[in-house]
């Protein structure tokens, strides 16, 4: 009897073992990110938009984005310069959150740029979408954009990139998400910054 149990508890101590080796790991290198703007987002933005010293927003209240609806809406970048806002979205395309985004607004509150900050795609197909000219067609609208796997046939019609359906309308999804909420943002910047304050960059908190 003993001697079919003891592989059992030895196995079970291997896997706890293994377990909390695995916890400890995470707990050593997991960097928490939520609070500074990314390598790979700072060079989105400036993809989009060109250099500039981006400030990030976190008061999502303050900034009127703390509601549910906003959820796939992950960053509030402004350019306290020029007074522009970039909007860091995430959706899905064909992969669950496979598209990460930032989106630019001019001030009368339609689309001026658009850049990928990272792909969970297929790679070949799904990371089509991120090339130049299909990102440029976004550009100007202000109003909820469809994709089209024809030629648009409607002006709010965009056509999706051959073999990249799901990608593209999860990009559209993107673009979307970002014109309801720049819609809703509270566009005072010297509010937001005295509510956010400045924020680090990934390489200023290293």
């Amino acid at each position: 009897m003993i001697s079919k149990i003891k592989p059992v508890l030895v196995l079970s101590a291997i896997c706890t073992l293994i377990c909390a080796l695995l916890i400890v790991t995470y707990n050593l290198t997991y960097k928490d990110t939520s609070g500074i703007i990314t390598d790979e987002l700072r060079a989105a933005c400036i993809t989009a938009c060109g250099e500039a010293d981006y400030l990030l927003i976190t008061d999502r209240a303050a900034a009127g984005l703390d509601g549910e609806e906003f959820d796939s809406v992950k960053k509030i970048i402004l350019d306290p310069a020029s007074g522009t806002f970039l909007l860091e979205v995430v959706t899905d395309g064909y992969a669950a959150d496979g598209i990460d985004a930032v989106i630019a607004f001019s001030q009368d509150g339609k689309v001026s740029a658009a850049a990928i900050v990272a792909l969970g795609e297929t790679p070949g197909l799904g990371t089509k979408i991120n090339d130049k000219a299909f990102l440029d067609k976004f550009k100007g609208f202000s109003s909820e954009i469809a994709i089209s796997k024809n030629p648009p046939a409607a002006d709010n019609e965009i056509q999706a990139m051959t073999g990249a359906t799901y990608s593209s309308r999860g990009f559209a999804e993107a673009v979307n998400a970002a014109i309801k909420a720049y819609a809703a943002l509270n566009k005072d910047t010297d509010a937001l910054l005295t509510e956010s304050g400045t924020s680090e960059t990934e390489a200023e908190q290293s």
